[in-house]
């Protein structure tokens, strides 16, 4: 499993669609831009544990899979995708997203060097949520996502 230094402001479905109702049925004339992403960005570990520990549960992995950090798994990820057969493809489909593996890598490297770690994964800058939750009760009230957080979906 991955380790990156980054927040992650995944909201979940329910919350995506109450929010667009709240906009869409306010007194006041929606603005013309809503950021719906979550206001409170949790930790990536903290979404990612939850994972490591399903798999387990539901018996795809035997233990818990080790966190590594994100240039490492890239370069297990690399060293899959030479002469990769489809079964190899089938078993392992990040191998399809290599190119914007890499471009995650290079960013939890940048950020890991500059200290700054206040930043969205893939090194985006964190969304203003302000007018969101100005106009939504949803967004407004939404709590902050936690390993302990179970949302179906």
């Amino acid at each position: 499993m991955t380790c990156a230094f980054q927040f992650l402001s995944w909201i979940p479905p329910h919350a995506i669609s109450n929010a667009i109702l709240d906009v869409a049925f306010a007194a006041e004339e929606p603005p013309i831009v809503v950021n719906l992403v979550h206001p409170r960005p949790t930790a990536w570990k903290t979404l990612i544990q939850p994972i490591a520990e399903a798999m387990v549960e539901h018996k795809i992995t035997s233990s818990p899979l080790p966190f590594v950090p994100f240039s490492e798994w890239l370069e297990r990820l690399e060293s899959s995708a030479k002469d990769v057969s489809e079964e190899t493809m089938k078993r392992i489909p990040a191998i399809k997203l290599l190119d914007f593996m890499r471009s995650m890598a290079h960013s939890d490297v940048a950020i890991r060097a500059s200290g700054v770690m206040d930043t969205e994964a893939g090194c985006m800058t964190l969304f203003a949520t302000a007018v969101a939750e100005r106009v939504s009760p949803t967004m407004k009230e939404l709590k902050e996502l936690s390993s302990g957080t179970r949302h179906s979906g």
